[in-house]
């Protein structure tokens, strides 16, 4: 055999060998996306099984990177749906703070730091009904754009008790950085509740009691 033959068959040899790696890295891949879901165990430390009577800490919150301490004192439910997502109600010494968690593809953490009203955001209520309208919206609160990501109506139950459930409309608004978010609810009474959160990570808390 010619030596340039010989060449060219390892040349091919390596280019096949080359193409069936990739393709079995892809099926392993695929066969891992597959796989069912682990759950976490009910009694770890974890974010997801506090209750009410647990103490976490957050680590480089706001603006001004604070830590705290925090007593939960009543986990909420909503649901939209077939989905549901959960509110931590905690304690932070003189005020209250409220921590939102929703389990998707992965945890999404975020917390509520300041209560605001309608004026302080420059909406009114018929603002809102365009919004909704037209499928679409924007406004300008402390130097960031915040659009209209959803609204819907979804139901929220008091201590993730089916007994006090109240139904309400909410609008959502995410900040172009998609790292803060205004959120407001019209309830039932006609009343609106307005609140700016900020998003944070599961690598910034710290649960040193579940209940």
């Amino acid at each position: 055999m010619e030596f340039a033959t010989l060449i060219l068959l390892l040349v091919i040899a390596g280019i096949g060998y080359f193409f069936w790696q990739h393709q079995q890295k892809g099926q392993e891949a695929l066969l891992k996306a597959k796989e069912p879901f682990k759950p976490y165990s009910k009694d770890e430390l974890r974010i997801e099984n506090v209750g009410a009577g647990a103490v976490i800490q957050l680590t480089g919150i706001g603006s001004d990177m604070d830590d705290c301490d925090l007593k939960v004192i009543a986990k909420h439910t909503y649901r939209e749906g077939e989905s549901s997502w959960y509110e931590l109600e905690c304690d932070k010494g003189e005020e209250k703070v409220w921590i939102d968690l929703e389990e998707d593809d992965e945890l999404e953490l975020a917390i509520t730091l300041r209560q605001l009203k309608l004026r302080d955001i420059g909406l009114s209520k018929d603002d809102l009904i365009r919004m909704d309208d037209d499928e679409e919206g924007k406004f300008e609160f402390e130097g960031q754009t915040y659009w209209l990501e959803d609204s819907d109506s979804a139901i929220f139950y008091r201590y993730s008790d089916d007994k006090n459930a109240e139904k309400f409309y909410y609008w959502d608004f995410e900040a172009e950085n998609g790292k803060k978010f205004i959120g407001v609810e019209k309830w039932t009474d006609g009343s609106y509740d307005v609140s700016y959160s900020e998003t944070i990570k599961p690598s910034q808390v710290t649960v040193y009691s579940l209940s």
